[in-house]
């Protein structure tokens, strides 16, 4: 057998096994994600080109504005999903119900979990581990563990301040609606440094009273208010319980990020801000 035979033979066995490696590592290459916070990892992951839907509430990135979309968090319309033919759906631990129905569309799915501050990290390793991006998703959650690892020396050897933390109430303080332990809201509050005032984990996110909160008397309110009124206003209106420590001590702090509502990227790197109105010194 003359050297150049030999030599097409060899192409001929090697080159489907190289490409079908390639194709491995290349991973799939029409992404659909169901959640804002999915739709954010995957960007931070590197895999934004891959992308072609998202839901209708995803507007971050901006590039995700221009993506098409295929309807609700959780309702989903299955016809746009169809039409989008993804090989991969990217979903949270809340889409169970949706899953079953991916599942009979023949739709490759991913599950990731977003409950905590380690979850959204760990869901861009994973996201890019299965769709060929594993370095530059593991580079970024990498730096996100070491910004972690900055913000929880802020308050390192000071007394942890008793904190509340409110997304939403009622401008006459009838209603407060909180976060409890067990949510990844308290996650970002123990990382930044902070002491959750409520301690059941029985309702993640309770409603309290003016009169509970009173009971609790936080050395520290902070208040999410994503989109709402201006935040000074909104401040102010804590003077009508001008008897709670916090409003005493000038420790209320109003945020209206919009993010502050979506457990992803940005609102790890939050906690650094949070610690630092935890510890203003």
């Amino acid at each position: 057998m003359s050297a150049r035979l030999s030599i097409r033979i060899l192409c001929a066995v090697l080159l489907p096994l190289c490409s079908s490696i390639v194709s491995a590592q290349d991973g799939p290459r029409r992404i659909v994600s169901l959640a804002p916070s999915v739709t954010e990892v995957l960007f931070e992951a590197g895999l934004g080109p891959r992308v072609v839907g998202v839901t209708s509430y995803c507007r971050y990135p901006e590039a995700a504005l221009a993506l098409p979309k295929v309807g609700g968090y959780l309702t989903p319309s299955y016809e746009a999903l169809v039409a989008l033919a993804p090989d991969l759906v990217v979903v949270l631990a809340e889409h169970r119900d949706v899953e079953p129905r991916l599942s009979a569309l023949k739709m490759p799915t991913l599950r990731v979990d977003h409950r905590s501050l380690d979850g959204i990290i760990q869901s861009i390793e994973r996201v890019g581990a299965r769709a060929g991006s594993a370095t530059q998703a593991m580079e970024a959650a990498d730096a996100l563990r070491r910004h972690l690892a900055r913000v929880q020396m802020i308050g390192r050897g000071r007394a942890r301040p008793r904190v509340l933390m409110l997304f939403g109430r009622s401008d006459d303080f009838r209603q407060l609606y909180a976060a409890a332990p067990g949510t990844v809201h308290d996650d970002l509050l123990a990382r930044a440094g902070g002491e959750n005032v409520l301690t059941s984990r029985s309702v993640p996110y309770p409603t309290l009273s003016a009169e509970g909160l009173l009971r609790l008397d936080p050395e520290v309110i902070v208040e999410f208010a994503p989109g709402g009124p201006d935040i000074g206003a909104r401040r102010r209106q804590w003077n009508a319980l001008g008897s709670l420590q916090a409003v005493k001590m000038g420790r209320v702090h109003v945020f209206a990020d919009d993010f502050l509502a979506v457990p992803a990227p940005r609102f790890v790197r939050f906690a650094e801000t949070l610690a630092r109105a935890l510890y203003p010194q």
